[in-house]
């Protein structure tokens, strides 16, 4: 019986394209995959890294047995944004209680049948009758083209950025595909690296008072003086 699945990855490019791909909101939060087998639903990580008892919220839900649901678990700070910084905290205090939301964006499995192989419009149909209302769940928005001026809408928002997929496109398991692309919205400060990853590359980010950023998995920023210039916490 599959539990855990190793979710599909993106390629970032530095510039929306000009096409009829779908277009989402690149949400700041911590990759989940959700899994539901004989009635026990289990949280993991993009790292098959069980986190089920972190999230209490989830495990209560009305979805069918035999379903595997890939996401972005977010905190909204107190703009209605997501906030990299406050998903941390609550992954990582276990009396931290910040309200959080799994915001869904594939499906893997439905009822036990595996969905990789589908187009992903066809996947996202699927999903959008396998996702029963939950207070704490949603289904991501998207739109058909237009990814040029929502990225512009983002940047003035300062949001993390946008993902661009092929309608027409298979889930890869376990794969970095060009089927999906991602744009980031950089932003930058001075911050140190308190920790570091071993085996993929991984860095851990603080600011000078202390305060977590989060892991820094693509190698961009510069040396200056004695501190470093890095991003702040992108994943």
């Amino acid at each position: 019986m599959t539990i855990f699945v190793s979710p599909m990855l993106l390629h970032r490019v530095d510039e929306p394209i000009d096409n009829d791909w779908l277009t989402e909101l690149k949400f700041d939060g911590i990759r989940l995959i959700l899994s539901k087998h004989d009635g026990v639903t289990r949280l993991y990580t993009r790292h098959n890294t069980e986190v089920t008892n972190r999230f209490p919220e989830l495990v209560s839900n009305d979805i069918e047995d035999g379903t595997i649901l890939d996401g972005e678990l977010v905190v909204l700070d107190e703009h209605g944004n997501p906030d990299l910084e406050l998903v941390m905290a609550r992954f990582h205090s276990s009396k931290n209680t910040l309200p959080i939301t799994f915001v869904v964006f594939d499906i893997i499995k439905n009822k036990h049948m595996d969905t990789t192989p589908l187009p992903l419009i066809q996947r996202k149909e699927i999903l959008s009758k396998a996702l029963p209302s939950h207070p704490n769940m949603t289904e991501i928005k998207w739109l058909e083209g237009f990814s040029e001026p929502y990225l512009d809408i983002v940047s003035e928002k300062g949001l993390e950025g946008i993902v661009m997929k092929d309608p027409a496109s298979t889930y890869k398991v376990n794969k970095r595909s060009s089927d999906w692309l991602k744009v980031i919205n950089y932003q930058y400060t001075d911050g140190l690296i308190t920790g570091y990853r071993k085996g993929e590359f991984g860095l851990l980010l603080e600011s000078f008072d202390g305060e977590l950023w989060g892991v820094m998995e693509h190698m961009a920023f510069k040396r200056e003086e004695s501190s470093m210039r890095s991003l702040r916490g992108k994943t």
